[in-house]
């Protein structure tokens, strides 16, 4: 589990970091959870581009929480 805000944490290096992970890490996917509201939208790129960045081929799912807390 990663734990991470776009909008107020300071992401540089963050998709390195990542990539090394999944490179290394034996991740066999990706879930994503993020609140609907725009800012959470970064994070799903960080991810997108640090698995391109990993060079490995994971599955990737999205799951988008709404403000009311419901899954979308």
């Amino acid at each position: 589990v990663v734990i991470a805000c776009p909008k107020l944490d300071r992401t540089e290096g963050y998709v390195e970091k990542l990539a090394e992970i999944i490179k290394s890490g034996g991740v066999l996917s990706v879930t994503v959870a993020r609140m609907e509201v725009p800012c959470c939208m970064g994070l799903t790129s960080m991810v997108k581009e640090a698995i391109n960045v990993s060079g490995k081929k994971v599955p990737f799912l999205e799951e988008i929480i709404s403000i009311q807390g419901e899954i979308k």
